[in-house]
C-alpha cells in the first residue's frame, strides 16, 4: 500500500476546524481505541497527520464535558492513551539494534499508513445527509470546538514545563536557524520533532538512545497523566498536564501551542468552504 505525503504541519496561525473534520473526529473519539486492530493500523500510520492528530485533540478537550479524576471534563484522555502507546512503540523501535533481516531503527520515523481521518476525508462522497456521531449536530459542535477555549487553556497554564522542551526548528524563525538546528550538536538535534529529526539526517546510534530517552521520559509523565484522569488516580502535577502537548508536539509539530501560548484570544473565522 503506498502512503501518500502527509499533510502539512499545523501553521502558527488561526486553527480552523471544518464541518466533516469535527464530524470524523468526534466518530474517531468515540471509536474503541483499545481495539487490536486499529492499535496496529495507527502504529503503522504514527497516529493522525499533523492536522488531524491537534484536531483529535482539540475535538476531545472542547467538545467532551465530563469525565473522572479532579478535573473532571474537557480534557485529552484518548488522545494521551493513544499517544502513550505510540510512544511506547516507536521507542522501542529506535532502541533495537539495525539487523539484516530488519529495517533501520530509524525507519520507524516514517508512517506506513495513511492518516486514518484523511483517508476518510478523501473517500467517495456518501449520497444523502451525513449524520453526526448519535445523530449530534455537526454545526454546533464545529463552532464549539473552532472556539478552542479548553485547548488554550492547556496550552498557556503548562507554557512553562513545555516550552523549553519544544522543537527547536519548530520555532524557528526562518529557513537559516532550521538548518543550524539540523547541524548541531547531539543534544541540540535530540530536541527536534519526529519530521524535523527524520529532516536532519541520518540518526546516529548515540543520537537514536537520546531520543528514546526522552519519549520514554515523556511517556512516564503521560501514564501519571492518564491514570490522574480516573476515579483514583493521584492528581496531576504540571510535568504531567503538560506531556500530552509534548507527546503530540513531538509526533506532529509544535505550531498549534506556539500559536494559543503567543496570541491570546485571536479571532477564529469560520472558513469559506472546508480547508485542507
Amino acid at each position: 500500500m503506498s502512503v501518500r505525503p502527509e499533510r502539512p504541519l499545523v501553521p502558527r496561525a488561526s486553527f480552523v476546524l471544518a464541518g466533516e473534520e469535527v464530524r470524523q473526529l468526534w466518530s474517531f473519539v468515540h471509536g474503541d481505541i483499545m481495539d487490536g486492530g486499529l492499535r496496529r493500523y495507527l502504529r503503522g500510520s504514527l497516529g493522525l497527520c499533523p492536522r488531524h492528530a491537534w484536531g483529535h485533540a482539540v475535538v476531545e478537550i472542547e467538545l467532551w464535558q465530563a469525565g473522572a479524576g479532579l478535573r473532571g471534563g474537557h480534557q485529552p484522555f484518548d488522545v494521551a492513551v493513544l499517544h502513550e502507546d505510540l510512544l511506547n512503540h516507536v521507542a522501542s523501535e529506535l532502541g533495537r539494534r539495525p539487523g539484516m533481516f530488519h529495517r533501520h531503527p530509524e525507519a520507524i520515523l516514517s508512517p506506513v499508513n495513511p492518516c486514518r481521518i484523511c483517508s476518510e476525508m478523501d473517500g467517495p462522497a456518501t449520497p444523502g445527509l451525513r449524520m453526526g456521531y448519535a445523530n449530534s449536530n455537526t454545526a454546533a459542535l464545529t463552532d464549539e470546538a473552532n472556539l478552542l477555549d479548553y485547548t488554550r487553556r492547556w496550552c498557556t497554564e503548562t507554557l512553562d514545563t513545555w516550552a523549553a522542551r519544544a522543537c527547536p526548528a519548530c520555532t524557528g524563525e526562518d529557513a537559516d536557524s532550521v538548518q543550524d538546528w539540523f547541524t548541531g550538536s547531539l543534544a541540540d538535534r535530540a530536541l527536534l520533532c519526529r519530521r524535523h529529526l527524520l529532516a536532519s539526517g541520518s540518526l546516529s546510534a548515540e543520537l537514536r538512545t537520546m531520543v528514546v530517552q526522552r519519549l520514554t521520559e515523556i511517556r512516564r509523565r503521560l501514564l501519571r497523566l492518564i491514570e490522574s484522569m480516573t476515579d483514583t488516580g493521584a492528581p496531576a502535577t504540571a510535568g504531567d498536564n503538560a506531556s500530552w502537548i509534548e507527546a503530540l508536539g513531538w509526533f506532529a509539530g509544535w505550531g498549534l501551542p506556539l500559536h494559543l501560548a503567543q496570541t491570546g484570544i485571536p479571532p477564529f473565522p469560520r472558513p469559506t468552504q472546508d480547508p485542507l
